[in-house]
């Protein structure tokens, strides 16, 4: 059985792919792999449509990686999501390949054997023929096995294949929610217009918050911004004690619009947890302060919109405080 290759890249890296392909001719020759790309979507085809298609269907999901790749919304909150997924079920071999230099070891793919071996990037080789015949005999060892298979399921449908079919649903429609989410952010140009379709999305995640909660971890641990951003929408309703780091990783790290947000749900916390949480809090609104300064200083000031969140936050934080650390009372 052949096993079915998806090349994830970002367009910059083509030609290297096309070379990549050249040298995984013997393996296509045996009928060892089929293989398929984004450059082979017909004309008039639902592009979008095609690549979930396709990628429900590989057995072995090869990531060139490089600078674009990395830097691409689009790959990481669909392909990437969709391959990790796949490979945590066992039903794909993710293989992510260094083409040209970039902060991978920064990246989701740092948990991951990548090749070449030596994480020297292909384009830096001083043969590139030789780096692309390395990682093309990486691939043949792969590819001499038996391709993964889906799990089988199990006969029993009691209430816990239930949950997860009811789950199921849930994190569809969350995911749905984060495409939208991303192509509205990546085609719409920036404008009021643009910040009120994505307000939509938001309070369209919060109205799922309740059944989208157990998804919680797994959508805050996720490489795509559009599931962080619903793993946000959910500590806007929930208050978590444990994920207030990662609101504060989302100040440092995202951009303007995810990281108003994450202060917003940094403020609900700060009026939604309990006292024992004040020290947590409080390290966690010094914390933001810091990240907000360090990551966006020419957008910080008075009365901006960021700023004025993180302001309000701690002034309610030492309200909350000051509240329970006056003078005990007595009763007669």
């Amino acid at each position: 059985m052949a096993w079915q290759i998806f090349y994830s890249y970002a367009h910059e890296d083509d030609e290297l792919r096309k070379k990549l392909v050249t040298f995984l001719g013997p393996l296509r020759q045996q009928k060892l792999i089929t293989e398929w790309h984004d450059r082979m979507i017909d004309p008039g085809t639902d592009w979008d449509r095609g690549i979930h298609d396709e990628l429900s269907k590989a057995n072995l999901i090869l990531f060139l990686l490089g600078p674009e790749f990395l830097d691409s919304d689009y790959i990481f909150s669909v392909e990437v999501e969709a391959a990790f997924e796949r490979m945590k079920r066992g039903e794909a071999k993710v293989v992510p390949i260094l083409m040209r230099p970039c902060l991978w070891d920064r990246s989701p793919f740092s948990e991951l054997q990548i090749i070449p071996r030596d994480a020297e990037a292909v384009s830096s080789s001083r043969s590139l023929d030789e780096a692309l015949r390395e990682v093309a005999s990486e691939i043949s060892k792969i590819v001499t096995e038996e391709p993964p298979k889906p799990r089988p399921g199990t006969a029993d449908e009691g209430d816990t294949q239930a949950f997860s079919r009811s789950l199921g649903l849930v994190r569809d429609q969350v995911r749905c929610y984060a495409r939208i989410y991303e192509r509205t952010r990546q085609r719409m140009p920036p404008s009021d217009a643009r910040t009120a379709r994505m307000e939509q999305i938001v309070t369209s995640m919060q109205n799922l918050a309740t059944a989208s909660y157990p998804l919680l971890g797994e959508l805050a641990a996720s490489p795509s911004p559009g599931e962080r951003l619903a793993a946000v929408a959910i500590l806007q309703v929930f208050a978590s004690e444990s994920l207030l780091p990662f609101l504060v990783g989302l100040v440092k790290s995202e951009k303007p619009f995810l990281c108003f947000h994450a202060l917003k749900a940094l403020r609900f916390a700060v009026n939604s947890l309990d006292p024992t949480s004040y020290d947590a809090l409080t390290r966690a609104v010094r914390d933001a302060k810091a990240a907000l300064q360090q990551a966006h200083p020419a957008e910080v000031g008075p009365g901006t919109g960021r700023a004025k969140m993180l302001d309000d936050a701690d002034r309610e934080l030492q309200a909350n405080i000051h509240s329970i650390s006056g003078p005990a009372r007595t009763s007669d």
